[in-house]
C-alpha cells in the first residue's frame, strides 16, 4: 500500500489538495477579518456643546487613537471603510465647541478643520498604492496625537 502512494501522481494530488486547503483556508480568514471591520462602525455620536476646548480634544484624541490602532491592525480597508464616519465624528466634535468665548477656542477649532481637512484629501486622493496611503494617514494620524497631546497640557496648565 506505501508504494503506491509513492507514485508520481498521487502525490501531485496530495500536493494539489494541500495547496487548495491553504488557499481557500486563506481567504476564509480575510472574508472574516473584512467582517469584523464593519461591525466596528460606531453611529456618529453628537456632542454636547461647550466652551471647553480642553474637553473637545480630548474626545477628538480618542477618537484619533482608536481610529490609528484599528488603521495599524486592519490596514486599507479599514480606512476606506471607516474613514467617512470618523470624519463625520471628528467634524461633530469640532462644531460643539463654542468659539465666540475665547480666542484659544478658536484656534483649536482651527487645529481640528484642519486635521479633518487634512484626512478628508487623504480619503479623495487617488490610490495607486494602499500601502503608501496607509503609511501617509498613519504617519498624519500620529502627528496630530503628538500636536494635540502637547495641546492638552497647555491646556491644562493654563
Amino acid at each position: 500500500m506505501s508504494q503506491n502512494l509513492l507514485h508520481p501522481e498521487v502525490l501531485m494530488a496530495i500536493v494539489v489538495a494541500c495547496l487548495i486547503t491553504f488557499f481557500v483556508t486563506q481567504w476564509g480568514m480575510k472574508r472574516k477579518k473584512h467582517a469584523t471591520i464593519v461591525e466596528k462602525i460606531e453611529p456618529v455620536k453628537t456632542p454636547v456643546r461647550t466652551t471647553d476646548a480642553l474637553t473637545v480634544f480630548e474626545q477628538s484624541l480618542v477618537i484619533l487613537q482608536s481610529y490609528k490602532h484599528n488603521l495599524n491592525q486592519y490596514g486599507y480597508p479599514y480606512f476606506k471603510e471607516t474613514t467617512p464616519f470618523v470624519l463625520q465624528q471628528l467634524q461633530a466634535e469640532a462644531d460643539s465647541l463654542v468659539t465666540e468665548q475665547a480666542r484659544e477656542n478658536q484656534k483649536a477649532q482651527n487645529l481640528l478643520l484642519d486635521n479633518i481637512t487634512q484626512l478628508h484629501r487623504f480619503m479623495e486622493q487617488e490610490v495607486t498604492d494602499s500601502k503608501k496611503l496607509e503609511l501617509e494617514v498613519s504617519n498624519h494620524v500620529n502627528k496630530t496625537i503628538i500636536t494635540w497631546r502637547k495641546l492638552i497640557k497647555e491646556f491644562s496648565n493654563q
